[in-house]
């Protein structure tokens, strides 16, 4: 099939360079009006939706979902930035169990204005703690200072066996008197 223009024969150089450019436009795939819906997005063009809606953390080697859940939250997180709730809000995506105490609520009570985060866990790897940290410092107000990030083992149920010995080593001298002294 061939292209017929839709110029006039007068029109200019840059007119026919910009109608050479858009003459694919029509062969687009995919339906344009999911292109603004994070469930119906191809997952190709998440990382410029995530751009439009302002995610400002974003991991490709996410899977498609999570990048889905991200842009679909980055409205609420934006909304309310500068606030513990948006601070748990986006370390939601970090597939953990995240506290967040802040200075009044932490026992014995914190310096005002810090807070801390406790990371529940057996195991979490220096990326996943650099992960937290960028979340925690992009969604907290600027006020507030981070004082720690704690890592808690989770507890383990079951029965325990202990067991312990003693070796000991004692030199005793016995001397006998007679009886007859």
């Amino acid at each position: 099939m061939t292209y017929r223009s839709l110029l006039p024969p007068n029109a200019s150089q840059q007119a026919r360079a910009l109608e050479g450019a858009m003459r694919h436009v029509g062969d687009v795939l995919f339906d344009v009006r999911d292109v603004k819906n994070p469930d119906a997005c191809p997952a190709a063009l998440l990382p410029w939706l995530a751009w439009e809606f302002g995610v400002t953390w974003w991991d490709d080697a996410w899977t498609a979902q999570q990048k889905r859940d991200v842009i679909k939250s980055a409205a609420a997180v934006n909304k309310k930035r500068g606030t513990p709730g948006a601070v748990k809000q986006a370390l939601a995506s970090v597939d953990r169990l995240i506290d967040v105490i802040e200075w009044f609520r932490d026992t014995p009570q914190g310096e005002p204005y810090t807070f801390r985060a406790v990371v529940h866990g057996n195991s979490v790897s220096t990326d996943e703690l650099q992960k937290i940290f960028s979340h925690i410092s992009d969604a907290k107000n600027a006020r507030s200072f981070l004082r720690d990030i704690r890592v808690t083992p989770e507890k383990v149920y079951g029965k325990c066996y202990i067991g312990g010995g003693m070796v000991t080593r004692q030199s005793v001298t016995i001397k006998a008197k007679r009886r007859d002294e």
